[in-house]
């Protein structure tokens, strides 16, 4: 592998070999850094769709990789080295003739209307009990995309159901909710949250007990922390409950999605004898407190 590389670069010096490596291996880290930086800016995620990100790495990443390469080249003494690998890569590729920047240009049109409607999506994780009762709830709630029930604030990792409700791998049952903020806000998620089920019992709600039923909102920024914490304060200070509120407020740190048979509990199981006694319930004291929220 090594000589078919010297080969290729038409190089000779094990030495040059190893820094020409290095300056590979130091402008991948550095490419990745810079996109680590600026994707936020952009309203970019992890799982946003490969064709919103495509044109954006032809525009962005690819171009600063080039000149990232050129300077870290130079400290390490192999500018003319790198300088002619490019020049032979874009006689082979071609600088991006009128065609195909007439293509990436479209593309980027294109996906300003999916980079736009990401970008409107916030996130928010709560555990309120059994999240069949926090998901059929939420389901009903204008500007709600999507709510998946599953797992936080354990110590294992991909914990399976049966795991989890023996109370010993930490976790909480929780949704995780997407939400579109011009149309429903973080605080208005918060309070059908606190009045569709018991903030003041520790590990406990109604029949269900353990940790893994703990009230408990996962903040996932900041902002989410301190708008929490206010409507904690201002309903202890109404004296909303009788009791003090329990509620825990921690920083995500992780979400396991429950097993498939968990989404969509109660639309699928209506006559299930604790759907009917516990979950229609909450879902009623949303439509009635909460009418403005409905879809």
């Amino acid at each position: 592998m090594v000589k078919k590389l010297k080969k290729r670069w038409n190089i000779e010096s094990n030495w040059q070999f190893i820094l020409i490596l290095t300056v590979f291996s130091l402008t991948g880290m550095a490419t990745l850094w810079v996109r680590k930086t600026i994707w936020p800016y952009l309203g970019l995620a992890p799982d946003t769709s490969f064709f919103v990100k495509a044109p954006l790495y032809i525009l962005i990443i690819f171009p600063a990789y080039q000149i990232l390469q050129l300077i870290i080249a130079f400290f390490f003494g192999q500018f003319r080295f790198f300088w002619e690998f490019e020049k032979k890569m874009f006689r082979k590729i071609g600088i991006l003739p009128a065609k195909k920047i007439a293509i990436i240009a479209g593309l980027t049109i294109l996906s300003i209307p999916t980079m736009a409607s990401e970008q409107k999506k916030e996130t928010v994780t709560l555990g309120g009990g059994c999240f069949w009762c926090t998901e059929a709830v939420f389901l009903e709630m204008k500007g709600v995309k999507k709510v998946t029930p599953g797992f936080s604030g354990g110590h294992i990792k991909n914990p399976a159901y049966r795991e989890v409700i023996t109370g010993r791998t930490g976790h909480a049952e929780v949704i995780q909710i997407e939400f579109d903020p011009s149309e429903v806000s973080y605080t208005q998620i918060l309070e059908v949250f606190f009045l569709t089920h018991d903030p003041t019992t520790l590990n406990r709600q109604g029949a269900d007990v353990g940790t893994q039923y703990r009230s408990a909102i996962f903040y996932h920024s900041e902002e989410q922390k301190k708008t929490a914490e206010e409507i904690i304060m201002n309903l202890t200070r109404e004296k909303v409950y009788d009791n003090p509120i329990v509620t825990e407020v921690t920083k995500f740190t992780n979400f396991y999605v429950a097993e498939d048979y968990h989404h969509n509990y109660f639309s699928r199981n209506p006559n299930q004898p604790y759907c009917q006694y516990v979950v229609a319930p909450k879902v009623e004291k949303f439509r009635k407190v909460f009418p403005d929220l409905k879809r």
